[in-house]
C-alpha cells in the first residue's frame, strides 16, 4: 500500500470519486466510423466547448452543493484507445505500465471471461443480445467494434432525452454518416421501496459500503456535512492510487496518459428473480428473509447480520453511517459507528463465510484469502444501477432485469479481477470453513456454468449445530454483457483527442 497525494479534482472524472446519486442513467456503447471526428467528438467534450456545449463532469465540487443538470463521463475499451491514438502508442503506454496495471485492460473482458465465471449463458458469445443493441447486424463475439462507453446522469427522464439529444448532436458527420453511432444502450431508473431509491432487484437495498478514501474532500467532515452523512467514520483509509491512477505509487507504474485516471469493468448483469425467490422459499426451516439475509450477509433494508442476526432493525441508524467488522471485537474498541450486536462474529454465526458482502469485503477476516490489510488492497468503487421493471411473479418470461454499471480500480488485476476470481467465484475463499461447499461459490451468483464441484450446488450456513444446508443452488445472475475500460483524466482525455500520448517519464 502507498500513501495518498492529494488529488487534482479538476483533472479527475467525478464518478470516481463520488457518487453522483441521479436518478436517471443511460448507459451507452459507441462505435467510431471516422478517426478525425471521433477525435473532435472528445475534444469537445474535454473542453465543453463543442456544438452542444456538453463536456465530461470532473470531480470539483458543485457550488452550494448544487447539482447540474446533468453529469457526463467517458470510458474507452483497448480497441477504442488504439483506434484513436494509434498501435505504436499504445504499446509504449502498455511499456511502461506494470502489467497489473494496463495488460488485463488490453486484453480485454473477452479474453478475460472465462477465468472471471462468464461462461455458458454468460460467455462473450450471447453478450449485447438483451435488447439495447442497436444496429440491424448482430455484435460481434470479440466486441472489436465496442469503443467508447459514455454515462448520462440526469434529474429527470425528460433531461435524460433532451441531454442524449445534445449529445448526438456533437456527433460530426462524414459522407457516409456519423463519425461516432451508438450501438448500445441501457436506461437505470431508480426502484423506490418504502420511499428510498436505493434498492436494486432480489429486492435489497444496495450501495451501503464504499470505500473511504484518503484525501477526498468528499470523505473529510466537511464533505460529509455538505452531502448530510455522518462525519463520524473509522473505516480503514484506502489510499486514493487504488482508484485514481498516480505516478508516485509503491506498487504499480504508470505511463504519464494514465495519470489522473482509472480503469472500470463495465457490466451488464441479468437478475432472474424467478429463479432466485424459488431458492429464498425452499428452505423449511427459514423464513425466505432469513434466506436472502443470510446469501446476502444483511437484510433487505440493509441492515447487516452481524449487527442484528434476528431481523432488520432501523433503530440501528442508516447502514451507511455504521461501521461493522466481522472478527475484531474480541480484542479491539468497538467502532463509535457499530451498533446493535458488538460481538465477533469470527466463527460465522451471524453472517456467513459463503455470504455476499462477506466475499465481496471481508473487511477484518485475516483467516480469508490474501486479505492482510482490512481488505484495502482490494476494495472496488461500484457505480452501478438497477435496468427493467420490478418484478411481478404473474409476468410472462423474458423480461430483462438487473444492474448495469462500472466497477471502477486503479489496478484492474488486485481488484475487480481478483474480487471475481478468488473471492466471489473459487473455493477455498475462507480457511478454515468445514461447510459442505467450503464457501466455493458466491450464492447471489449462484452456480457458475461447468462446475462439478458437488458442494457448490449446496448454499450452507453455520449454525450453533454445525451447518444448515440448502440444495439446488443455481444461477441467478447472468452476464449479459462486459467491457474492460480506461476512464482517462481530463487532461488525458484532450490526449487522446489529438491521437498522442504524453512524453513517458
Amino acid at each position: 500500500m502507498s500513501n495518498s497525494a492529494k488529488v487534482n479534482m479538476s483533472d479527475v472524472q467525478g464518478l470516481i470519486l463520488k457518487g453522483y446519486n441521479y436518478p436517471h442513467i443511460r448507459y451507452l456503447i459507441l462505435s467510431i466510423k471516422d478517426i478525425d471526428g471521433a477525435q473532435k467528438f472528445c475534444a469537445d467534450l474535454a473542453s465543453g466547448t463543442g456544438p452542444g456545449g456538453m463536456c465530461i463532469t470532473n470531480a470539483t465540487p458543485w457550488e452550494n452543493n448544487v447539482k447540474p443538470d446533468y453529469c457526463l463521463n467517458i470510458g474507452f475499451t483497448y480497441s477504442g484507445l488504439q483506434t484513436l491514438i494509434g498501435e505504436a502508442n499504445c504499446t509504449e503506454v502498455d511499456y511502461y505500465s506494470s502489467d497489473d496495471v494496463f495488460l488485463y485492460y488490453s486484453n480485454g473482458a473477452v479474453q478475460d471471461a472465462a477465468a472471471i465465471g462468464d461462461t455458458g449463458e454468460s460467455a462473450p458469445e450471447n453478450w449485447w443480445k438483451n435488447g439495447g443493441w442497436i444496429p440491424k447486424t448482430p455484435p460481434s463475439t470479440d466486441g472489436s467494434e465496442l469503443h467508447i462507453q459514455l454515462t448520462l446522469f440526469t434529474l429527470t427522464p425528460e433531461n435524460r432525452e433532451k441531454y442524449y439529444s445534445t449529445l448526438l448532436g456533437m456527433i460530426s458527420e462524414t459522407a457516409s454518416g456519423p463519425s461516432v453511432v451508438p450501438v448500445y444502450y441501457q436506461d437505470s431508473d431508480p426502484i423506490t421501496v418504502d420511499g428510498c431509491p436505493d434498492y436494486v432487484h432480489f429486492g435489497y437495498r444496495d450501495s451501503l459500503s464504499q470505500p473511504r478514501i484518503d484525501d477526498i474532500f468528499w470523505n473529510e467532515p466537511k464533505g460529509k456535512m455538505l452531502m448530510g452523512v455522518s462525519s463520524v467514520d473509522d473505516r480503514p483509509i484506502v489510499p486514493a492510487d487504488r482508484f485514481v491512477i498516480s505516478q508516485n505509487a509503491s506498487d504499480y507504474n504508470a505511463h504519464a496518459l494514465l495519470v489522473n485516471g482509472t480503469f472500470a469493468a463495465f457490466r451488464l448483469l441479468y437478475q432472474d428473480e424467478a429463479k432466485f425467490n424459488t431458492f429464498i422459499n425452499s428452505n423449511p426451516d427459514a423464513s425466505p428473509e432469513l434466506m436472502a439475509a443470510k446469501m446476502c450477509g444483511r437484510w433487505r433494508d440493509g441492515t447487516p447480520l452481524v449487527v442484528s442476526p434476528d431481523k432488520e432493525d432501523k433503530s440501528l441508524g442508516e447502514p451507511s453511517t455504521k461501521n461493522f467488522n466481522f472478527t475484531n471485537f474480541d480484542y479491539l474498541t468497538p467502532s463509535p459507528n457499530q451498533q446493535g450486536d458488538q460481538s465477533s462474529d469470527a466463527l460465522g454465526l451471524k453472517c456467513p463465510y459463503a455470504a455476499h458482502i462477506r466475499r465481496a469485503n471481508p473487511r477484518d477476516d485475516i483467516n480469508v484469502t490474501d486479505n492482510n490489510d482490512n481488505a484495502q488492497t482490494h476494495r472496488i468503487l461500484r457505480r452501478a444501477s438497477p435496468y427493467g421493471p420490478v418484478y411481478d411473479p404473474s409476468e410472462k418470461s423474458g423480461i430483462q432485469r438487473g444492474l448495469v454499471g462500472l466497477f471502477i480500480g486503479a489496478v484492474l488485476n488486485y481488484q475487480f479481477r481478483f474480487v471475481s476470481r478468488l473471492w466471489l467465484e473459487s473455493g477455498g475463499f475462507r480457511n478454515p470453513d468445514a461447510s459442505p461447499n467450503q464457501s466455493g461459490v458466491d450464492p447471489i451468483f449462484g452456480l457458475q456454468d461447468g462446475d462439478t464441484n458437488p458442494g457448490d450446488s449446496v448454499f450452507a450456513y453455520n449454525t450453533n449445530n454445525g451447518y444448515q444446508e440448502v440444495p439446488n443452488l443455481t444461477r441467478f445472475i447472468r452476464t449479459d454483457g462486459s467491457l474492460y475500460l480506461f476512464l482517462p483524466g481530463i487532461t488525458g482525455l484532450k490526449y487522446i483527442s489529438e491521437g498522442q500520448i504524453p512524453p513517458s517519464t
